[in-house]
């Protein structure tokens, strides 16, 4: 006569083995992605704003971007021979309507404070993750003090130079964690573009005469981005040019 605990016992075995190994086969792992961000671009000169996505990791088929709410804001799917290659980095850029059209109390609106979750699917079916934490604060824009618009600059070189930024735009202290100094020739005819990062501190920087193209006309940037939020604050200058140089 059969043992009838026996038979229970391997009756609840079989049952319980099946989802188990199912459960084990299915499962991926889990890959945190090497950085997330989503952050504001301000442009305090043409007063516009955009907002910007940002991931890194290994290669990708797809992913996507949800928002603080949990809804699905991009969605990106790779295929062919992409998708065979993989992608590794992003970086998506929205459009950035001018303040007559979308002023800075809608844009904030449009897009709350909160935390941005990414979730994508790697090359190797491996599932990755990621988050970033998306922040109001803008640093308050940077003057810059030279060169200033209208005048001819040495084309043997020139000192651009801008005041420190301390304070987001309410007034409270804020911390930098780097200006961008961008020298962009406006001109016809070609000539180099310059970007160069600073650390917080240095507010100024020669631009020597290897690097300037003579009677060309420029204009200069200055990007100011905020540490915590990693958000950024863009001043302008309007166009100068060049002389012949020596």
């Amino acid at each position: 006569m059969r043992n009838p605990t026996r038979l229970a016992l391997a009756a609840l075995l079989a049952v319980v083995a099946v989802p188990i190994g199912a459960e084990a086969r299915s499962r991926k792992p889990e890959v945190e992605l090497d950085d997330a961000a989503v952050f504001i671009e301000w442009n305090s000169t043409d007063t516009d704003f955009g907002i910007q996505f940002f991931w890194d990791g290994p290669g990708w088929e797809r992913m996507k971007v949800k928002n603080e709410r949990g809804k699905t804001v991009l969605s990106v799917k790779t295929s062919k021979n992409v998708k065979a290659q993989s992608l590794t980095e992003a970086m998506f850029e929205s459009r950035e309507p001018p303040a007559a059209e979308l002023s800075m109390e809608q844009f904030l609106d449009r897009f709350p404070e909160g935390t941005y979750e990414f979730i994508g699917k790697g090359f190797d079916g491996s599932k990755l993750v990621g988050d970033a934490d998306f922040e109001h604060t803008l640093a308050e824009p940077t003057t810059i003090l030279s060169p200033q618009g209208g005048t001819v600059q040495s084309a043997d070189g020139f000192l651009i130079s801008f005041t420190e930024v301390t304070r987001d735009l309410d007034g409270d202290p804020v911390t930098i964690e780097s200006y961008t100094v961008v020298l962009e020739p406006t001109g016809e005819e070609p000539a180099t573009e310059l970007e160069i990062v600073v650390p917080p501190g240095q507010t100024s920087f020669f631009v020597p005469g290897e690097l300037i193209t003579p009677d060309m006309t420029y204009k200069v940037e200055i990007i100011v981005q905020e540490e915590e939020s990693g958000n950024r604050t863009i001043t302008e200058t309007a166009e100068f040019s060049t002389d012949s140089g020596s």
